[in-house]
């Protein structure tokens, strides 16, 4: 990854790695994607579900399988 003053500074990664598209976005605005992406109130819900994994991640944008980034 090129130098960007956003590597130094806490809570600007993310924003850093949506617009170098390092994550899967969805077509989400960046502000829309990084709500969605809180997961606490998911992770509370599942609790100790078999299905925890999944279920954090409703909602989110999904890599493709035939999408060769990834």
């Amino acid at each position: 990854m090129p130098w960007d003053w956003r590597i130094l500074l806490n809570g600007k990664g993310d924003e850093l790695m949506y617009e170098r598209h390092f994550i899967v976005t969805g077509g989400l605005p960046f502000a829309e994607l990084k709500a969605r992406s809180l997961i606490d109130t998911r992770a509370r819900a599942a609790n100790d579900s078999p299905d925890f994994s999944r279920l954090i991640r409703e909602g989110l944008p999904e890599v493709l399988a035939s999408d060769p980034s990834h």
